[in-house]
This record gives C-alpha cells, sequence and structure tokens, in this order.
C-alpha cells in the first residue's frame, strides 16, 4: 500500500510539473501541490521519503510560482533538482521493500 501511495504522489508531481509546461495553470497547480502535501503528511512513510517528497513539492511550487521570472536555464536547473528528488524517493521506497 504505502508503495501504491508513493507511485501515485510521483505521478502527480509529475503530472503537476507536465500541466504547468503545457498549460501554465499557476493556481491549479499551486492547489493541487498542496492536496500533495496534505497527502504527504498523512501517508505512514519514512522521514527520509517524506523529506524528499516534501521536498520535491517545494521546487515545484518554486518553479510554479517564479516560472515567468525565471530563465530557461534556471527552470531547467530546477527541474533536474526536481528530478533528483524523485530518484531519491524510489530509492526510498525501494529500501522499505
Amino acid at each position: 500500500m504505502k508503495k501504491e501511495a508513493l507511485l501515485v504522489a510521483i505521478g502527480s508531481l509529475i503530472g503537476a510539473v507536465g500541466a504547468y509546461v503545457a498549460l501554465n495553470k499557476k493556481e491549479e497547480i499551486l492547489n493541487k501541490l498542496s492536496e500533495i502535501e496534505n497527502t504527504i503528511k498523512e501517508t505512514d512513510f519514512t522521514e527520509k521519503a517524506k523529506t524528499a517528497l516534501t521536498e520535491a513539492v517545494d521546487k515545484i511550487k518554486n518553479l510554479v510560482s517564479k516560472g515567468e521570472e525565471l530563465s530557461p536555464e534556471e527552470k531547467e536547473k530546477a527541474l533536474a533538482e526536481v528530478e533528483e528528488k524523485i530518484q531519491q524517493i524510489e530509492e526510498a521506497v525501494k529500501s522499505e521493500t
């Protein structure tokens, strides 16, 4: 069950980034990210997984909030950091199973 919930959270994060890039629906994405944060708080993931998820959500929020102000290089760097956090989440899940 933990793994399924984590995969849903990861999918939501990736979907949020994809939606931002494709549609630029700032408020909708920020609301979805808030929902994800609440879900993270309610799960029984390890602290390592929760921290990585929270950091990834924060990076995406920053990207969405400041997206228009960021240069393409800054956006690319932020997305790379999000990808790194997602890898950390995957590693945390693998170590639990």
